[in-house]
């Protein structure tokens, strides 16, 4: 290699001023240290002093490859031994823990570079410092999740045993620690992906990561760490040479101080020709060895890349194979759910209609067996649906605003077949405090609660099942309620434990053949519970029972929650005084909980000749009476209604006999009948359900300073109320059976049906006939036209005709496929016709409109400015100025998603409204202001153009009066 003479003149002054420079320092004098007689003393009983040093601790101290001492301690400690005459021996052949211990023990004389920590000061005295250094976090460069050292909790970090980051990092008890003999190991498992990050100094694990090759990693500084300073630690008896070191170096002036960080630490831009020189050699032969061998491997090589792309292409086929599989087991699933459901649909629905005719005992009997048939397959389906959904991971959650006793309601109103048919007796206890209104997916918490019930149910042949729903934890406005099940049934060994949760799996051959099912609804429910960011936990005995808590986190909607209006009601509930009889203790218990939650006085019996005697006893002159009594049916011996009767008759009762509830046992629907006849004020079903016993009691003595209900109850009035209008419907369906039992159902309702048996004749009969029909029942699956078109081919006759969508599809994006066609409303088969009659009314109710009446009812909105005509005007002036760019700013916030937005503008036209007579504008405002509330995006479309096409002629009709 040829240098240049810019490189010869600079290696030549560099040579120079080495051979000089001890030369010219030695001809200076350097003025003695003043030491004390004890300290020259110690020098001449000690002259050599044996230290520890850590092998390895680069740049600071090490043994290089001969065995000679180098680094920043071994610089320092040469001037020390120059300028106090004394030796110092650094024990050699020992690893840096084994140098610690022996200088703990006293065997060694001290410590030649080490940071100062409490634990060591138990053992050594320490130097002033001589040297600092800085503590980082060295991170592999793919970690993103650690950005600073608080994010180490809860990670894997390595670090050196016994160094000063150890003992450091032992005051985080949130970290793991995993600890090295050497820095290389704990710097290699960091870049390897072992540990998440490596605690170290700076400067020591930058050298070793360079001398090792490791190139994939990276340091974070740790804010407001303090520089970390280097000592001499000398054993606890030498005091006196911590003072004779601690004068040497004081005396190391600063020239020497920057010689000794320029060695090791300063960058150097020079050529290194020497390790150049060293890494070419190596090279050579590295070469050379290479093209020995290279003949070798680059046969077993081309062998391997051959064999791997054979493996890949044998991959690419199993994997086409696979998913070729998946897409007909989809589309398998999906035409078995369509096939399926439409003769279930024919079923249930004939059912029903039958069920209406006039029929013997044993027949509603065999009836009643048919439609708990039905609903046995349905659910069957829709298991295997829900775990193919989950396979192919497209479950989804939704998050909206609902009503956690209506799910209870519907899980007892479900449930209840099987609990009479098996005459078990089955409670609920729900934490009166736990708010009733929360966001999150109501159907999925329902499905779990049925399945983990209907297990329950299934295997609880004698005995009882109980739902404890509690509080169990509350961090701002996020609930976690757990919903405890428990059951006498015949439990679980541990075995069948293990296995519950395996899809298709039961707890032995027999389960099935005893009690039927497909083996899916525990994996269903574990599997929902965990999207939910839930836990579900287990607990059986063989022969004993079994109990479930499953605990789901839900956040509370304040806007609906009436618990946080509840306490209002409480000061108008002191003024009740209520009388409990109840032979249960535990109803006893539960019903005082709830009153006791309502802020409710009340006393309890367990007997009959009790509670005449506490009501004969207030009803005294100086007595405050009873004004609330209620009885469960099934405590009196003669039943309770028998003993109200009792009651009524007792003339020392009748002028001031109480408000009465009657608790209802679940399987005796015909009591309800009989309320009347007994003078009994409310009917109430057991199991009870806080926020009912709640609204029964507020309704029974007119409670009205708080709204009790949400407003989407204000549009609940009499559901019979529509029939008054001859709706005419449009049902475009193919199969004839499907038709007759729709047919049926709405004519019984009162409405005027026409038939269309596929897409094209639903689309002509409509062009024909669009002045008459007010809504259309479209299946989705027909001949010559499909649902899907023949909506697309409607929706540009008319944007606002209300369509509702029967499918027996049940596979994701159906819905999403709906809307792109313009439907806004789902049936699916098969259905309840209670449920199908009740929607249609629903939808009819807040879509139809009959443009013959005006918007503005103006004899309605004089009523509230007492007939001054004047003011009337006045004000229908000012709304109508007002209101001009609503219609805009609606729109826009629907389009958006603002529906925070959207539900302040309509509810403020709801609110003026009403005010000015316009009752068929402020009755829709309502229900979009539901529908934004809930997010619920199938009705939202619908109802916002009927509220702005309402709105404009609301406006054009004020114009006209202006």
């Amino acid at each position: 290699m040829k240098l240049n003479i810019k490189n010869l003149t600079v290696i030549t002054i560099i040579l120079t001023f080495s051979l000089l420079f001890p030369v010219i320092f030695s001809s200076s004098t350097v003025p003695p240290l003043p030491l004390t007689p004890e300290e020259l003393t110690f020098i001449e009983n000690h002259p050599i002093i044996y230290l520890a040093s850590d092998p390895k601790f680069y740049p600071y101290e090490f043994l290089d490859s001969d065995g000679n001492y180098k680094g920043i301690a071994a610089d320092y400690i040469a001037l020390i031994s120059k300028k106090t005459g004394l030796q110092f021996e650094i024990a050699k052949g020992l690893t840096w823990e084994s140098a610690y211990e022996k200088a703990v023990l006293g065997e060694l004389d001290g410590l030649s570079c080490v940071l100062k920590t409490t634990a060591r000061e138990s053992y050594f005295l320490f130097s002033e410092p001589y040297y600092d250094t800085y503590r980082v976090i060295f991170i592999n460069n793919e970690t993103k999740t650690i950005q600073n050292f608080d994010d180490l909790k809860g990670k894997n970090v390595a670090v050196q045993k016994n160094s000063s980051h150890h003992s450091y990092l032992t005051d985080y008890p949130d970290i793991t620690l995993n600890v090295f003999t050497t820095v290389e190991e704990a710097l290699k498992s960091v870049s390897e992906g072992n540990d998440d990050a490596f605690i170290g100094n700076f400067a020591t694990s930058t050298f070793i990561s360079k001398e090792i090759g490791i190139t994939n990693l990276n340091y974070i500084s740790i804010a407001d760490q303090l520089p970390q300073s280097l000592h001499l630690a000398i054993r606890k008896d030498w005091p006196e040479l911590i003072s004779i070191l601690n004068k040497a170096l004081t005396d190391i002036t600063k020239t020497e101080k920057t010689t000794i960080n320029n060695t090791w630490i300063g960058v150097d831009s020079r050529v290194n020709y020497q390790e150049i020189y060293r890494v070419a050699s190596m090279i050579g032969a590295l070469v050379l060895l290479v093209f020995i061998v290279s003949s070798y491997w680059i046969i077993k090589l081309k062998k391997e890349v051959k064999l791997r792309k054979q493996i890949e292409a044998d991959l690419n086929t199993a994997k086409e194979e696979a998913e070729s599989a998946n897409q007909v087991k989809s589309l398998f699933l999906a035409r078995m759910s369509h096939e399926i459901r439409t003769p279930l649909n024919a079923i249930t629905g004939m059912s029903y209609i039958l069920r209406k005719t006039d029929l013997g005992a044993s027949q509603k009997i065999y009836l009643e067996k048919i439609t708990r048939a039905s609903r046995d397959m349905l659910s069957i389906i829709n298991d295997i649906l829900d775990f193919s959904k989950i396979e192919a991971g497209k479950i989804e959650l939704e998050t909206i605003s609902f009503n956690l006793d209506e799910t209870l309601e519907q899980l007892i109103n479900i449930a209840s077949h099987k609990i009479e048919e098996q005459h078990i007796e089955f409670s609920i206890h729900r934490d009166a405090n736990i708010p009733n209104f929360f966001k999150g997916d109501p159907k999925k918490i329902g499905q779990i609660l049925l399945n983990i019930v209907n297990n329950a149910l299934k295997f609880t042949t004698d005995g009882q099942v109980s739902l404890l729903i509690r509080l169990v934890a509350k961090v701002k406005d996020h609930y976690t309620i757990e919903f405890s099940v428990k059951d006498t049934g015949i439990g679980m060994t541990k075995e069948q434990l293990g296995q519950l949760f395996i899809p298709f799996n039961q707890a032995d051959s027999s389960i099935s053949r005893r009690f039927g099912g497909t083996g899916l609804g525990m994996s269903i429910v574990k599997t929902f519970v965990e999207l939910m960011n839930g836990k579900i936990e287990v607990f059986s005995e063989m022969g004993v029972g079994s109990t479930f808590n499953i605990q789901i986190p839900l956040e509370i909607d304040y806007n609906k929650d009436y618990e946080t209006r509840k306490a209002d009601a409480a000061l108008y509930f002191k003024n009740i005084k209520a009388l409990v009889y109840d032979a249960s203790f535990f109803y006893s218990n539960l019903l005082k909980e709830y009153l006791h939650t309502f802020n409710i006085i009340a006393d309890f019996t367990q007997t009959e000749e009790r509670t005449i005697e506490f009501l004969t006893m207030a009803a005294q002159e100086d007595s405050t009476p009873y004004n609330l009594l209620i009885i469960d049916y099934e405590s009196p011996t003669i039943n309770g209604i028998a003993f109200l009767k009792k009651l009524n008759a007792n003339p020392h009762l009748h002028n001031q006999f109480p408000k009465t509830i009657l608790l209802v046992p679940l399987s005796r629907d015909d009591l309800y009948d009989k309320l009347d006849e007994a003078e009994i004020n409310l009917g109430i079903a057991k199991p009870i359900i806080p926020s009912v016993l709640y609204n029964g009691i507020v309704e029974l003595f007119k409670i009205n300073i708080i709204e009790i209900h949400t407003e989407q109850t204000e549009t609940i009035k009499d559901e019979n109320d529509i029939t008054e209008y001859p709706h005419q419907i449009l049902v475009v369906e193919d199969n004839l059976t499907n038709q007759f039992i729709a047919k049926s159902l709405l004519e019984q309702c009162g409405y005027q049906v026409s038939l269309a048996e596929n897409g094209q004749v639903g689309v002509d009969y409509y062009k024909a006939h669009q002045e008459d029909i007010q809504l259309i029942l479209m299946d989705l699956h027909m001949p010559v036209l499909s649902g899907y078109e023949a909506s697309t081919q409607i929706r540009l006759i008319n944007q606002q005709i209300p369509i509702i969508a029967m499918t027996a599809d049940a596979i994701t994006g159906v819905k999403e496929k709906c809307q792109e066609a313009g439907i806004a409303y789902f049936i699916t088969k098969p259905f309840e016709p209670e449920d199908f009659i009740q929607k249609v009314k629903a939808i009819l109710k807040t879509s139809f409109s009959d443009s013959k009446i005006p918007v503005l009812e103006v004899e309605e909105g004089l009523k509230y400015v007492s007939g001054n005509m004047a003011l009337y005007t006045m004000i229908l002036k000012t709304y109508f100025e007002e209101n001009q760019n609503v219609v805009k700013e609606l729109q826009n916030a629907i389009n958006s998603h603002a529906y925070d937005e959207a539900i302040q503008i309509v509810h403020k036209i709801k609110s003026s409204s009403g005010s000015i007579g316009a009752k068929v504008l402020h009755e829709v405002a309502i229900a979009l202001q539901t529908a934004l509330k809930d997010s619920q995006e199938e009705y939202i479309p619908a109802l916002a153009i009927q509220f702005t096409d309402l709105l404009d002629t609301l406006l054009v009709e004020i114009k006209n009066r202006l």
